[in-house]
């Protein structure tokens, strides 16, 4: 299998189809472990979502009932939000690991070994990103989307550089200048893309629900028969939108990376340096 030289300059088709390429020559050891260590939390977040929606369908206009039950699903919201903390962290340490070694591709072990190391730093520079985005509001809507545009630049920083949190978020307005525009395409273009294939996927679920819905409201004197149902279809729901998650997320965290590298290559030239160097090394005695 052809190694990927991941640290290159490529443009915006190229980083769509590198990235694209690099996911179907390593779904397997890639998807093993998002599938092991990603899709359960967000399981269990779906069982207390579904709690939620049948305690709200089974009561409706019981505000006692439905804050009873905010619980559960503020517990599901941090369950979803560490599934994601845990798929970002290990798409771009496996990302890492392949530059590193040449183009080996990390045992399940390997990458978990190195992602629970690098949890806490990810978790604080998405959280400070997340707040400096938010205060974009301010300025106006557009300065939230320009700076969350910028700051997709901070966790492949800390992957490939380990860059510290500071600089990080510093360096993502180095990395991104003068390619904002391109980087917001390749976030429009792949979100779309990802956007229609999710909608097709749920499109199904979608017509279950609303005509479970609709064939409920003759039931409107049983609430709590159409509240279990309900809810059992928002668990169902759930529970899709986890498996969805974990197989399209890398076909945009992958070409985003392959995008940092790209900037990162064309302002620095690490990677052409270390091919240089590489390349007039004296042979090994």
């Amino acid at each position: 299998m052809e190694t990927i030289e991941l640290r290159q300059r490529r443009d915006f088709s190229a980083v769509i189809s590198t990235g694209f390429q690099f996911i179907r020559q390593n779904w397997k050891t890639l998807y093993r472990p998002l599938v092991f260590f990603c899709l359960p939390p967000y399981i269990v977040a779906s069982l207390f979502m579904g709690s939620f929606f049948r305690t709200v369908y089974a009561h409706p206009g019981d505000p006692g009932a439905v804050l009873g039950s905010m619980g559960g699903m503020s517990l599901g919201y941090l369950l979803m939000a560490l599934s994601m903390l845990l798929m970002y962290t290990m798409i771009y340490e496996y990302m890492r690991f392949y530059m590193l070694n040449h183009g080996t591709a990390p045992t399940t072990g390997e990458l978990w070994k190195e992602a629970s190391r690098q949890l806490l730093p990810y978790f604080v520079i998405g959280l400070l990103a997340g707040i400096i985005a938010m205060f974009g509001l301010v300025l106006l809507f557009f300065g939230a989307i320009w700076l969350a545009v910028v700051f997709t630049m901070a966790l492949p920083l800390r992957a490939f550089e380990r860059a510290d949190i500071g600089d990080c978020i510093g360096r993502s307005f180095k990395v991104i200048k003068g390619h904002w525009w391109e980087t917001f395409g390749l976030v429009l273009v792949l979100a779309m893309l990802i956007g229609f294939i999710s909608y097709f996927i749920y499109l199904p679920f979608l017509l279950l629900t609303g005509f479970s819905a609709m064939s409920g409201a003759d039931a409107m004197g049983e609430p709590g028969a159409f509240g279990e149902r309900m809810g059992w279809m928002m668990t169902l729901f759930m529970l899709v939108a986890g498996v969805v998650n974990v197989l399209l997320q890398p076909f945009l965290q992958v070409p985003l990376g392959l995008q940092a590298l790209s900037l990162i290559e064309e302002k620095e030239g690490h990677g052409l340096m270390q091919r240089v160097d590489e390349a007039t090394a004296p042979p090994a005695a």
